[in-house]
């Protein structure tokens, strides 16, 4: 769920932090398309309300010094990096496996948007929204297919071997991966123009 405009009105306000109308106004505005953005992720909604009261905390501490500006848009993308850095949190866990980790960069180096600065290292940021868009992916597709997918590209198996193994083709191992890495591809987009 996307959130409506952000109200200017509302933006000026907030900016005082004893505005208690206003804050309460802020929060019932924005609580409900976070904690649907979270759930959308996978998170049990204990979770999304941990990353939505982070987030009014974070929000709080940083809107006294915040100048909207409505045809700059900077507040929504703002607060949708903020919800994502909070969702990260959550499947933040560390890649033990040297190779699993190197599988990880190289998914990551292919998603990247073309840059004139050229290639660079992935953060642990970027590690955590792949993770997410692992997570999405995951709970939309068939369990078949993403066994075959984390099988042949994340554990680098042969598709003949990953084909043995679950008892198909290796045209059908080879198909599914490539077809669970596009949607990969889309939940990546998708966490870079979020939903405020």
């Amino acid at each position: 769920m996307r959130c409506d405009t952000t109200d200017p009105d509302l933006m000026r306000r907030v900016r005082r932090t004893d505005d208690e109308a206003a804050w309460t106004r802020f929060v019932e505005f924005y609580r409900t398309p976070i904690l649907d953005h979270c759930r959308g992720y996978g998170l049990t909604s204990e979770q999304a309300e941990e990353v939505a009261q982070e987030c009014f905390i974070i929000c709080f501490r940083y809107l006294p010094t915040f100048e909207y500006r409505e045809a700059v848009g900077r507040f929504r993308s703002w607060l949708n990096l903020t919800v994502n850095q909070q969702i990260g949190k959550c499947f933040r866990s560390r890649v033990r496996d040297e190779r699993l980790k190197r599988r990880y960069t190289d998914m990551l180096e292919d998603l990247a948007e073309p840059s004139l600065a050229g290639p660079r290292e992935p953060s642990g940021h970027d590690y955590e929204l792949l993770s997410m868009a692992f997570q999405r992916v995951k709970a939309a597709v068939r369990p078949q297919h993403w066994q075959l997918f984390e099988a042949f590209v994340l554990h680098g198996m042969s598709a003949s071997e990953v084909a043995r193994q679950i008892g198909v083709s290796p045209v059908l191992v080879r198909v599914s991966a490539f077809r669970v890495r596009n949607r990969i591809r889309q939940q990546w987009k998708l966490l870079h123009h979020g939903p405020f």
